[in-house]
């Protein structure tokens, strides 16, 4: 038997699909099996950054589209992640194709809806639809965040001090 905290653990994952370095490495007195390369780098940010967005499976645009048809997806955000320029694409993996639930499928109608007012700076409206999200979402149970919430956050700040004209959307992740 288990312990009961055992049936109540959760974790987190970031998938970033490209090249890398793995293999033993180190010298005969100190080896080590590991990884390295930007990929693998990623995909450490993108588990870490799962946790601010209360999600437990975050992945980037190259391991999207390997597996797209495979899976239901939410579009979550573009980031910029810490030491890096160059924006990621990055989506959550809901369920496996045809599986998702009705909530699941209401949560991402309306985030969807409120994501694309988000983009156009229309705050009031993106507000609403993240807290239609919000509800919804926040009958998961163990979560402390969600991607709805984020957002909410994200549109009230943005609306008090907008972002301007050239705002390309880009949300800097500042924790590794």
């Amino acid at each position: 038997d288990w312990p009961e905290i055992v049936y109540n653990m959760q974790h987190r994952i970031g998938l970033s699909s490209g090249p890398m370095v793995t293999g033993n490495m180190g010298s005969t007195m100190r080896m080590n099996y590991t990884m390295m390369g930007d990929t693998v780098n990623l995909a450490a940010r993108l588990e870490a950054s799962a946790k601010q967005y209360g999600i437990y499976i975050q992945v980037n645009e190259s391991t999207y589209e390997v597996v797209k048809d495979k899976f239901d997806w939410r579009f979550l955000d573009y980031v910029r992640v810490k030491g890096k320029q160059l924006p990621v694409k990055v989506y959550e993996l809901i369920a496996e194709k045809g599986k998702m639930n009705d909530t699941d499928k209401a949560v991402i109608e309306a985030f969807s809806q409120a994501h694309e007012l988000y983009y156009k700076q229309d705050w009031d409206k993106a507000i609403n639809g993240f807290k239609e999200g919000k509800e919804l979402e926040e009958m998961f149970p163990g979560r402390s965040e969600n991607p709805s919430n984020v957002y909410l956050k994200r549109c009230y700040q943005l609306k008090e001090d907008p972002p301007g004209k050239d705002w390309d959307g880009v949300w800097v992740l500042t924790k590794k």
